[in-house]
């Protein structure tokens, strides 16, 4: 899943969502013995969403139909697909957690005021995209497909071999939008189940619910 999708996911704690929206800097487990409660659930549970989503039946077919399009980048336009689909059915995935506020701008105005107050502590990709997410408010502007097609070529002059998921996303997405709705609705219904129950039985839960974890 994708920035705005792992920031939905996680508790309403700033230190848990800033260490998952960065958790593709940490690896193998030796940062673990310096990091508190609240990085650790961060990291796992971007860990556990990926996994969960990626080993989805329905993902696995929305990537297949992807692929003739945008070859090796499927799994990236499907992780842009997630957040344009949140931002359309946010009301919907809101309820899924049990809320109905805030909307979707606040919500994002909230996660990039966390992400902005800890830019020291993000690694990895993360730290190098921040300044471009906070300035430009990608966020929100996977709202639109306009907002698709901006980060779409951004990807693609940023890696070799993205020249056909840049091209698919200007020409062809729109059409093909309907094709993709079914997956996100069904699979993150599930996702929002999964990810609740993941830190709600993290070893690191009961002791941030006593406010001692960050």
């Amino acid at each position: 899943m994708n920035f705005l999708a792992h920031l939905h996911l996680s508790p309403n704690l700033a230190e848990v969502r800033v260490f998952n929206f960065t958790a593709d800097g940490f690896k193998g487990r030796a940062w673990r013995e310096r990091s508190s409660a609240a990085q650790r659930l961060g990291v796992d549970l971007h860990r556990h969403i990926d996994d969960f989503a990626d080993a989805h039946e329905l993902s696995k077919s929305a990537k297949q139909l992807l692929h003739p399009h945008v070859g090796k980048y499927a799994g990236v336009a499907l992780d842009l697909l997630g957040d344009y689909f949140l931002h359309k059915h946010w009301a919907w995935a809101q309820a899924l957690k049990g809320s109905d506020s805030p909307t979707a701008a606040d919500f994002i105005g909230q996660c990039l005021d966390d992400i902005g107050r800890n830019q020291h502590l993000l690694k990895g990709r993360a730290s190098r995209m921040a300044p471009f997410l906070l300035r430009e408010n990608w966020l929100m502007s996977y709202k639109t497909l306009d907002g698709l097609r901006a980060a779409a070529s951004g990807i693609s002059h940023r890696h070799p071999g993205g020249d056909g998921l840049a091209s698919y996303f200007a020409k062809g997405l729109e059409a093909d939008l309907d094709q993709f709705e079914p997956w996100f609705l069904a699979m993150y219904e599930e996702l929002v189940k999964s990810a609740t129950k993941f830190w709600e039985e993290h070893p690191d839960w009961e002791q941030l619910q006593s406010g001692n974890g960050e």
